[in-house]
């Protein structure tokens, strides 16, 4: 290991207990999708007191922040560590976003003060609403991602990972529309809205039979009537259509609606379909990136798991299709306790999630300084960027 990394090394190690206070206090009061208006103030104010200078609101959301070190312009090509930190209604941070944001700041200090040449090429871009607000697809929508060259971040798990796939994701509301009646006296004059509704529901469940593997369709019924001596005439519901690659999740997605305009039909009653943005995208990986955390993973001494399979959907896949990305993962706990659960928001402050968040700090700081001091890592990535699907 040079020198710069023995440094980043041990700057990281002057920061844990900080890194920690950071992970503890999100954990402690956690908020959710555009709510995370204390968090942001937290986070601003640590990286402020670390000398760096953080712009609040970028891209027009309020909880959204760029944060560079003190009176550095920027310069090309520029790395941002990408701090997520909303979590989950009644959960808390059962999704370990507490670690993503303390872990990205903690890089983010180390490397700008282990190698202060590079100082001008580190940002920190906080990223709101990961969990169903889609707040990287506002924030890319707003010109933040502009003069980024690549993002990186590394999310708590139960395996260590360089990298995964991820699912594409419609979420679409069904809406039926038929004529009430009294179910006993006059059930003839009646369109009843909840049978349309079942009919879907059944067609989707025999379309699954058919799906590709890596795709996955799951809704639930939203509204399914008033009183049962009413025949409904408005029934909703509410679904993920979800495929890791986007072309198919096209194709799936008009099935999807075919299952639902022909149970429409069958019951006489009309159909509304009605995607709810953001849509999220699969990941596009990127495995030039991917390999650098590999080898920084193999200096530290950790070994690197395996996970089957695409994970669920994140607006990580919407950026990483605008910028290169690498969205890592590290083991805090085993498969028994499951991801979105109170149980994995206690694993982040563990012994396990402790050191996670340290060694998530160093490998993230480690990797962009990899790509930041190699012109020929810097060409491999964007080539493979430019040429993947």
């Amino acid at each position: 290991m040079d020198s710069n990394k023995n440094e980043i090394n041990r700057q990281v190690d002057g920061l844990a207990d900080e890194l920690f206070t950071i992970s503890r206090q999100l954990y402690d009061h956690p908020e959710t999708a555009y709510q995370e208006h204390q968090t942001c103030q937290w986070l601003g104010e640590f990286l402020r007191a670390r000398d760096f200078d953080v712009d609040v609101g970028v891209g027009g959301v309020e909880t959204a922040f760029m944060a560079r070190p003190k009176g550095r312009p920027p310069r090309r090509p520029t790395v941002a560590f990408l701090a997520e930190y909303d979590a989950l209604p009644k959960i808390g941070h059962g999704c370990g976003h507490n670690l993503i944001a303390a872990s990205s700041i903690g890089a983010a200090i180390a490397l700008s003060s282990a190698v202060e040449e590079l100082a001008d090429a580190v940002v920190v871009i906080g990223t709101p609403a990961e969990e169903g607000g889609g707040g990287k697809v506002r924030l890319a929508e707003g010109g933040v991602f502009e003069g980024i060259d690549i993002g990186l971040l590394s999310h708590p798990g139960h395996v260590n990972l360089c990298g995964e796939d991820s699912l594409g994701r419609i979420k679409v509301k069904i809406e039926f529309l038929g004529q009430s009646a009294h179910a006993a006296s006059s059930p003839e004059y009646g369109r009843n809205a909840l049978d349309a509704m079942v009919g879907a529901y059944v067609h989707i469940a025999a379309l699954r039979q058919q799906m590709a593997q890596d795709s996955r369709i799951h809704g639930i019924i939203t509204h399914g009537g008033d009183a049962p001596n009413i025949i409904p005439d408005y029934t909703a519901g509410l679904y993920y259509v979800r495929s890791a690659r986007l072309d198919y999740l096209e194709e799936l997605f008009s099935r999807f609606e075919n299952c639902c305009r022909g149970a429409a039909l069958a019951a006489g009653c009309d159909c509304r379909v009605e995607i709810q943005p953001p849509s999220l995208e699969p990941m596009k990986r990127n495995l030039a990136l991917e390999r650098l955390w590999a080898d920084n993973m193999a200096e530290q001494g950790l070994a690197l798991g395996h996970r089957a399979g695409p994970n669920g959907s994140s607006d990580v896949g919407n950026l990483s299709r605008i910028i290169p990305v690498m969205q890592s993962r590290l083991a805090i706990c085993d498969q028994e306790v499951p991801i979105h659960s109170v149980g994995f928001a206690d694993a982040t402050q563990s012994e396990r999630g402790r050191k996670a968040l340290l060694d998530a700090a160093r490998l993230l700081a480690m990797t962009a300084y990899d790509y930041l001091v190699s012109p020929g890592i810097q060409k491999s990535v964007a080539e493979e960027f430019d040429s993947g699907v």
